[in-house]
């Protein structure tokens, strides 16, 4: 059986694997530096060589003395950013080998997690079943039956009073003269009019017979209210039953040993979250290495390296170097050709170098984007509770998902392949027990899991408890 756990274990795997690609290809890059550093000194040796066998001893010291100097401040530079890319390459080797043990102990915590809540709805479907036979849980599941259909009748009254009040009420409302005398509250104690203003009003109420007609419009609006007032209380009365039977399933768990399934449960439960926590600290760090890295390459590598090259460049430039090499090509004596021949090998080589720098580069560059999209497919699974050990894919999944990735590795296909395969062929966990159960409704006993969260499964006191889990639907 393909289960979440394995699909998360083969993305962070190939995640690992990838980082390990582009530590040798950090190891390679620092190799081809050292060659083309080598190669610098080895053409700047020639150089000196060359001088001291050619040049007047004053003045082959000092461009002697100046090439040393030069030398020393492009080797500097070069060498301390190569120590800058190993200490990043350090740190990040290190980062990844503490990810892949909390990875690993992240997976041992969800499945012990995933066992509490196999454990603990294997206690609640058991003592679900024989509950039912027991004559106080008949008793209180009937009376929440019977409150059940009070209520409902009241909800049905009262939505029905609801519903002919805005008919019968227009009417009333329409005439303008009674509701006047509505608004100001005719006949009552709270009218405030002065006794001239009564004594007309009373000559029109009694003209349009607005005391009848608001006795009816009183009415009216008082049945819907009082019809409402009397649901409610038939939901509070439901309430109330649910409580009771509640209870009554409580006092049954709790007799079956719930309460050290259910501290087990949060035991792993908190054990789980705080591995979570650790994978995403120690991810976090990951990601602000690689933005170092990121930043270092920004600011420049080949700059760094183009500088340091043109420090030398400019040396070996000067008139007297380039007249110097001339004429040591054309009246080659021995120490010359010793000298010219050592400076055309290294310049050659180092042309090689210096590509074999660019390439690596452009690898690893490339590597990184493609462990980025795995990266992220692996972030959305994670937050989608597809990492849930009881979540199971179809029978091959694992050739497709290793198809899937080797994709993305190649630079064939992105990491949105890994969403839409998720998303397709996931099947969640099926809980027996009803979520209701031994809880008032809205209280559920299970922890969350990813975005989904257990509590999504399907079933209530009412609907059994066969639908299955799913995540949130998408990422």
């Amino acid at each position: 059986m393909f289960t979440g756990r394995h699909a998360l274990s083969s993305i962070e795997r190939a995640i690992g694997a990838a980082r390990a690609n582009e530590g040798r290809l950090d190891a390679a890059l620092r190799s081809a530096i050292d060659d083309a550093s080598r190669l610098r000194q080895t053409e700047t040796d020639g150089f000196r060589a060359l001088a001291r066998v050619r040049l007047d001893t004053m003045m082959s010291s000092r461009v002697v003395k100046d090439l040393d100097s030069t030398e020393r401040r492009a080797l500097a530079m070069i060498d301390g950013r190569r120590q800058e890319i190993e200490a990043l390459a350090r740190r990040r080797d290190q980062a990844q080998a503490a990810l892949g043990e909390a990875e690993a102990a992240k997976h041992e915590r969800d499945q012990d997690l995933a066992d509490a809540v196999e454990a603990l709805d294997e206690l609640r479907q058991r003592t679900e079943q024989e509950v039912r036979s027991d004559a106080g849980w008949q008793a209180a599941n009937s009376a929440l039956g019977a409150a059940e259909k009070v209520a409902a009748n009241a909800e049905q009254k009262a939505a029905n009073a609801e519903t002919d009040l805005a008919a019968k009420r227009k009417p009333y409302e329409d005439d303008p003269i009674f509701m006047y005398l509505w608004r100001k509250k005719h006949g009552e104690a709270d009218d405030r009019s002065g006794s001239l203003v009564r004594y007309f009003d009373r000559k029109v109420a009694r003209l349009i017979g607005y005391r009848a007609a608001r006795a009816n419009f009183a009415m009216l609006q008082e049945i819907p209210r009082r019809l409402r007032e009397h649901a409610t209380n038939k939901h509070n009365d439901v309430a109330a039953a649910q409580k009771q039977l509640a209870g009554v399933e409580r006092a049954a768990l709790v007799a079956g040993g719930v309460e050290p399934a259910e501290a087990r449960l949060a035991t792993a439960q908190a054990q789980a979250k705080a591995a979570g926590e650790t994978v995403l600290k120690i991810t976090g760090e990951l990601q602000r290495i690689e933005d170092e890295r990121q930043k270092l390459a920004a600011t420049g590598d080949d700059v760094v390296l183009n500088e340091a090259v043109g420090l030398l460049a400019a040396a070996l430039a000067r008139e007297n170097l380039r007249e110097l090499y001339r004429e040591a090509a054309r009246t080659a004596t021995g120490a010359d050709d010793r000298a010219i021949a050592s400076i055309s090998a290294a310049r050659e080589k180092l042309q090689k170098a210096d590509e074999e720098v660019a390439q690596i580069r452009a690898e690893m560059r490339e590597l990184a984007r493609r462990r980025s999209e795995l990266e992220g497919a692996r972030d959305r699974a994670r937050r989608g509770g597809y990492d849930d050990p009881r979540g199971t894919f179809r029978s091959d999944a694992g050739d497709i998902i290793g198809g899937i990735i080797g994709g993305i590795l190649a630079g064939t296909m992105q990491g949105g392949s890994l969403d839409d395969m998720f998303r397709r062929d996931y099947r969640g966990p099926r809980r027996r027990s009803n979520r209701d159960f031994g809880n008032p409704r809205g209280q559920s006993p299970w922890p969350d899991w990813g975005r989904g969260g257990l509590d999504t499964w399907g079933g209530g006191r009412r609907g059994g408890g066969d639908s299955g889990w799913r995540t949130g639907g998408s990422f």
